[in-house]
């Protein structure tokens, strides 16, 4: 089998927003980067579309229904992340359901302020900016 440092692994992100410019972030609760602010995210299973991965994976890490409505980008600079080649597509989606909980993948949550800006693991912080910057905050 090849090891992830062989090959290109992709994922997803999501910036959720509430309406009143906050962004939900969330603590990771897994390597690398635990115990760091992040975005919700993973990776993108065989089958599915990068779309329907981001709204998986912000169901299974923090219990919301979200639905996509943009592409913030892709981020793809070597070393993002430090397990190897991961690029991530980077998306806005609203919340429209679920209840907000903590499981093992992130152990607390947040919501930042429209002009917080905290340390965050892997790129995530630029994911932030340049969601800022499109939408005006």
């Amino acid at each position: 089998m090849t090891d992830r440092n062989d090959r290109v692994v992709l994922t997803v992100d999501a910036v959720i927003s509430d309406g009143e410019g906050r962004i939900l972030v969330m603590e990771r609760g897994t390597k690398p980067f635990k115990g760091s602010w992040v975005l919700p995210g993973g990776l993108i299973d065989p089958g599915e579309t990068v779309e329907d991965a981001c709204v998986r994976e912000v169901e299974e890490e923090v219990g919301l229904k979200v639905r996509v409505v943009g592409l913030v980008g892709v981020y793809s600079a070597p070393g993002r992340d430090p397990r190897g080649s991961f690029v991530s597509m980077a998306f806005h989606a609203v919340v429209i359901g679920g209840v907000l909980r903590t499981t093992s993948e992130a152990r607390a949550h947040r919501w930042l302020a429209p002009d917080e800006v905290v340390d965050m693991g892997f790129d995530h912080g630029l994911i932030v900016q340049d969601y800022r910057k499109a939408h005006g905050g």
